[in-house]
């Protein structure tokens, strides 16, 4: 049995105290059958399990505690996730090109969106008896495999933006994952509410932002990282309520300040104008003295805000929430990641909320759905789902794949009331015998290469180690881009006012991984009005980097620089960053 040091090292990545430790510890200590590290189940998680369990005939069928522990949970739901790689295709209906998250190799049937929403098929043509002499997910998969899929994943009205995934409601947008609401916005990831926001990684309710990590509220920010309420600013870090600042970190509601110190309108101006940010050279020297001016600044143990009863990082008004990650507005949930706009009583997601509920084990949930259950992609006031792979608007649904609006299904075959709640049970029993009730799909149910899944990003593994577990592997190229000539990163002229209109027609080789990109016509623009350089990394890169900007999901020990007390913190003791406990924090910047 593991020592009481280790399981408090190995509890569930909390926040917490020795003591709340100790207090809280009254349920069942059990070991992961998959990494085979000790984890806690705790009293108010089987309180929770039993709260969201399904109901058939006034019984109720309960959901078992977890046999893998927080982090190899969240492994296997981000395996399947593919966000960022796209595949060209033919919709199967249409024989229209379009673009997929679904490789050629695959040999998946992919429709367009208006095709896939439309009257000329029926998902239930697909449907199938439930075969009680073999495993329940074999069948699923089977589905999952021969149901036609929707070709990007884009949720409600979208204007001008075919090429955005796992996003929605979008206007004039181009290549933004995890999405919701923006206008005029390219290249980012967390984006919600944003308006010509291009090159970012979490803008929330943001406008004309570039090249920002974690800012929220905030207006004509460049270069900036963990901003809000910030404006007309660049290569800020840790300011909140700023405006015409430049070069600064930790800052509160200051205006005219460079390099942390207070000027006078006349001089800010004027060593502001001595900087020409249109200049490639120029605004890579202003992202390293950046880092220098934070070498200066201590950092608080956790980036959260307005919290009650809550641990993670990355948090903002949030309620009894637990063991999370980037997540905003979420009421009594544990073991969430990236659960945004609204969600109550829900624990295992991964992606997306807009008041998802009484929900539990699914990647890609929300928008006004109730009672979630071990499934993936989930939208549209959907409701009572088990084991479902992407579903629409549907309710009362089994083991379906790629359903829209449909109510008591079972294996896309449509039952009536009365046999579905007579059948489910009988399967759910049956999946106790199999092992299979309570388990999410595993990662071998994902059509995606582990590299090109999104949980490469987060539990990297090499392709030998991946090929030894049983997943797949993808070694595939993108196609290049069809243009006059490619020119080495090198070879770009060094302004912005340089930069002729043929570059429209040009590839540009990546400085760091050769691979070819094209400027668009809408980014070039962008970078003209905001005098900004053209980047000298693809897309992909610049989304890396951003990436590596931000703290681990995972806890350090290391005492508070100012008061020596023991903390628990995202920042690891090797990086160089000064870090305070909140106290001390609060008291150094106010």
């Amino acid at each position: 049995m593991a020592s009481v040091k280790q399981d408090i090292d190995l509890y569930l990545f909390e926040c917490i105290d020795y003591f709340t430790f100790m207090t809280r510890m009254t349920c069942m200590q059990t070991f992961c059958a998959s990494c085979a590290l000790s984890f806690t189940v705790m009293d108010d998680d089987l309180a929770f399990y039993d709260q969201v369990s399904p109901i058939f005939g006034g019984k109720k069928y309960g959901i078992p505690p977890p046999t893998l522990c927080p982090d190899c949970r969240q492994q296997r739901r981000l395996s399947i996730v593919n966000e960022r790689n796209f595949y060209t295709t033919t919709c199967g209906l249409c024989k229209k090109r379009t673009m997929t998250e679904h490789p050629s190799e695959s040999g998946k049937t992919v429709y367009c969106r208006d095709c896939w929403f439309s009257d000329r098929w029926d998902s239930c043509s697909y449907g199938k008896d439930v075969d009680f002499t073999q495993p329940i997910f074999p069948q699923i998969l089977e589905l999952v495999r021969s149901v036609p899929a929707l070709n990007l994943l884009a949720e409600g009205t979208n204007v001008n933006s075919d090429y955005i995934h796992y996003a929605g409601y979008a206007k004039n947008c181009y290549l933004i994952m995890h999405a919701d609401f923006c206008e005029d916005c390219y290249y980012g990831y967390g984006f919600k509410k944003n308006t010509s926001c291009v090159d970012g990684f979490y803008n929330l309710s943001c406008q004309l932002c570039y090249d920002c990590v974690d800012v929220h509220s905030c207006y004509g920010l460049k270069g900036s990282q963990d901003c809000v309420n910030c404006s007309s600013s660049a290569f800020l870090r840790d300011c909140i309520g700023c405006k015409n600042c430049f070069l600064c970190a930790g800052l509160r509601n200051k205006e005219y300040c460079f390099e942390n110190e207070q000027l006078s309108k006349a001089d800010y101006e004027a060593r502001v104008a001595a900087i020409d940010l249109s200049s490639y050279r120029q605004y890579q020297g202003c992202k390293v003295k950046r880092a220098e001016v934070e070498k200066n600044h201590p950092f608080k143990q956790l980036h959260t805000h307005n919290l009650e009863n809550c641990s993670g990082d990355y948090l903002q008004n949030c309620k009894d929430t637990q063991c999370s990650f980037d997540c905003e507005d979420v009421e009594r949930g544990k073991f969430l990641y990236q659960v945004v706009t609204g969600a109550k009583n829900v624990y295992d997601i991964y992606q997306y909320g807009l008041n998802l509920r009484e929900s539990y084990e699914c990647s890609i949930a929300g928008t006004e759905s109730y009672g979630i259950r071990f499934t993936h992609n989930a939208h549209n006031s959907c409701a009572e789902l088990l084991y479902c792979w992407y579903i629409q608007t549907s309710k009362n649904c089994f083991g379906c794949v790629n359903m829209n609006r449909k109510q008591y299904c079972i294996f896309n075959k449509q039952y009536t009331k009365q046999q579905y709640e007579e059948l489910v049970p009988k399967i759910i029993d049956y999946m106790k015998k199999t092992g299979e009730w309570g388990e999410f799909f595993p990662t071998t149910f994902s059509p995606f290469g582990y590299n090109k899944s999104s949980a490469q990003m987060y539990y990297p593994l090499t392709k030998a180690e991946a090929l030894k577990r049983g997943w797949k592997w993808d070694d595939s190229k993108e196609e290049p881009p069809v243009v006059s000539k490619i020119i080495a990163a090198s070879m770009l002229p060094d302004a912005i006012t340089d930069i002729p209109d043929d570059i429209l027609n040009w590839a540009v080789e990546c400085e760091v991984t050769n691979k070819p990109y094209k400027i668009t016509p809408q980014e070039l623009r962008f970078y003209r009005e905001q005098n900004l350089p053209v980047p000298r990394r693809c897309p992909d890169q610049r989304h890396l980097d951003r990436f590596a900007q931000r703290n681990p999901r995972k806890f350090f020990d290391r005492p508070c620089a100012k008061c020596k007390k023991a903390i628990r913190t995202t920042y690891s003791p090797e990086e160089p960053e000064t870090v305070y406990c909140e106290e001390c924090y609060l008291t150094s910047v106010y």
